[in-house]
């Protein structure tokens, strides 16, 4: 069994959650942080900044982490939170990538009807995401 996250960047320098459009030099995922994360998803809170979801290890501790700003940093998901979010999501992109062997194929028909698919479940990503 896993543990779900839901989390931000890492000021590699300052070591604080970039919870905000400011962007630092160097930022990283918070790997340092938690033994054995696996980031599945990249998309953006609603106010754009990045976030995503990973998985970690039974074994890692994690609990939720607000930061100064007033976000969760680290938002411990439940596995029905994080699938709400993953199955549209690898959804979308299984989508985008058959869009693409349409076109190489030249049905751009077909290409176009599988994109706009890719667009409804990838909306629905974010947002489940944001709701989270």
């Amino acid at each position: 069994m896993a543990k779900y996250i839901k989390h931000y960047y890492v000021d590699d320098e300052g070591g604080s959650f970039c919870c905000e459009l400011a962007e630092p030099r160097y930022k990283r995922h918070p790997w340092k942080e938690y033994a054995g994360l696996d980031v599945k998803i990249w998309l953006t809170d609603s106010e754009g900044v990045d976030s995503m979801l990973s998985q970690l290890p039974d074994s890692t501790t994690v609990a939720d982490v607000t930061h100064d700003c007033g976000k969760k940093a680290i938002q411990v998901l439940t596995e029905a939170e994080y699938t709400s979010v993953a199955t549209p999501y690898f959804e979308s992109q299984t989508l985008n990538g058959e869009a693409m062997e349409a076109e190489k194929e030249g049905d751009t028909d077909t290409a176009a009807t599988k994109r706009a698919e890719a667009d409804v479940k990838y909306a629905g990503a974010l947002a489940a995401f944001r709701a989270l």
